[in-house]
């Protein structure tokens, strides 16, 4: 299993002055490469971290906000061979996908023909992406129709909330994951609707007791050392590993210890948090 974020900035400005990168991540499990999320300057991050995105099998998007789906015409163009093979399956939500009157879908029939399969997602909808089984999960968010997803391997199970703020009964969308990532756009002492802060992640990672939970999606709020130390509160507060995703940064593991791994009372001042 490996995971490269290639992105972990969220919320306007972050995004706009690009303070974080905002091309989302891609899973490689059990033969698969899945690309979740390709926000603005996707492509160009794959390609300064190493990542070819023409390996790969899968295109999900969340929602329909331009911070999750701006490069995914791309990503897609990649996964196709310049739009010369047939291949890869892309997932989404109906507003991605077919668009209304005020939005128009942001895939064409040039790209869609190319693809071995477009699946049109809602909240607990599974599907297969090769060896892949993708499930939505439900979320709070201003896009009503907005999901996060959960990618379950042969051993291991990843979590994804999407965007969105906590709301009680979240956590059992995400139990028995080896690793929950989180967009998590400010701290605990400032709450937006329609978003998580650190409070609602502390809630979701307590009752979902994750192997490791992963902060990323941060807002200005979060920024110059904010978000290690709410990750450390986390930490200290379910005794369940929390960390700060970083642009660029690799995960490379098997399955984390479930329910939730275990540390000492003073792990954090230990680390250095």
């Amino acid at each position: 299993m490996k995971i490269t974020f290639l992105g972990t900035g969220g919320g306007r400005w972050v995004v706009l002055k690009q303070l974080r990168a905002s091309g989302g991540f891609v899973i490689e499990l059990d033969g698969e490469k899945i690309h979740i999320d390709p926000g603005p300057g996707a492509l160009v991050r794959a390609k300064e971290h190493g990542v070819n995105l023409c390996d790969l099998t899968g295109v999900l998007v969340s929602h329909r906000h331009q911070d999750h789906f701006n490069d995914a015409v791309v990503a897609i163009e990649c996964m196709t061979r310049g739009v010369t093979k047939k291949n890869g399956v892309f997932a989404s939500n109906s507003m991605v996908i077919r668009g209304n009157k005020e939005h128009p879908p942001i895939l064409d029939r040039y790209h869609s023909k190319m693809l071995d399969r477009i699946d049109i997602m809602k909240p607990s909808d599974s599907i297969m992406v090769g060896r892949v089984r993708v499930t939505a999960t439900p979320t709070k968010h201003g896009d009503d129709k907005g999901m996060g997803f959960v990618l379950e391997g042969e051993d291991l199970r990843i979590g994804y909330t999407g965007d969105g703020e906590y709301f009680p009964g979240m956590e059992k969308h995400f139990g028995d994951c080896d690793y929950l990532i989180m967009n998590v756009l400010r701290p605990r002492t400032d709450a937006w609707p329609g978003h998580m802060n650190t409070e609602g992640a502390r809630k979701l990672v307590s009752g979902a007791k994750p192997g490791q939970a992963i902060i990323k999606h941060l807002g200005m709020r979060m920024l110059n050392g904010v978000a290690e130390r709410e990750a450390a509160w986390i930490e200290k507060e379910t005794r369940i590993r929390t960390m700060v995703a970083r642009d660029g940064m690799i995960i490379s593991a098997g399955p984390a210890k479930r329910p939730g791994k275990k540390i000492p009372e003073n792990f954090a001042d230990e680390n250095g948090y």
